[in-house]
């Protein structure tokens, strides 16, 4: 796969973005484009939602923390929290991500940027029906300016 550097280090994957100390996290799976997988027109991962938390749920807490994951995964369920995936267009070179709609706010599209190495100004966000969530977040908290 050759893409046209659509942010040559992007990755994609399944996420979630969960409180921790009452701020987002993301937890995800990340997968190099070389190492993605086609689906029709799209690279990803074959890793679904319930199968990944569910690994981490096994490991359990002390495991998480240790590792700095988490520990959501231990004590709630996975379609508790928004989630989403990032996905590689072959056809237009861009990456999607289908989301929570919660999540499309800019707070938390630059969480997901970041965690998958993704340009903002390219990046297509789009809602999808299957990613619905019980719990609302809280934004994140803005970084604070110097005082005079």
């Amino acid at each position: 796969m050759t893409a046209k550097n659509p942010s040559a280090d992007g990755m994609v994957g399944p996420f979630w973005i969960v409180e921790d100390a009452d701020q987002p996290v993301i937890i995800s799976v990340t997968v190099a484009l070389a190492d993605a997988e086609p689906y029709g027109d799209m690279l990803t991962v074959d890793t679904g939602h319930l199968q990944h938390w569910s690994a981490l749920a096994r490991r359990g807490a002390a495991a998480l923390r240790k590792a700095a994951i988490p520990t959501a995964p231990v004590w709630s369920e996975y379609e508790e929290w928004p989630r989403g995936r990032v996905l590689f267009d072959t056809k237009q070179q861009c990456f999607i991500v289908r989301a929570d709609r919660q999540l499309h706010r800019p707070e938390f599209l630059h969480l997901i940027a970041q965690r998958f190495r993704l340009d903002m100004a390219t990046l297509r966000v789009l809602a999808d029906d299957h990613y619905r969530s019980v719990r609302q977040l809280r934004l994140p908290a803005s970084p604070r300016k110097p005082q005079p």
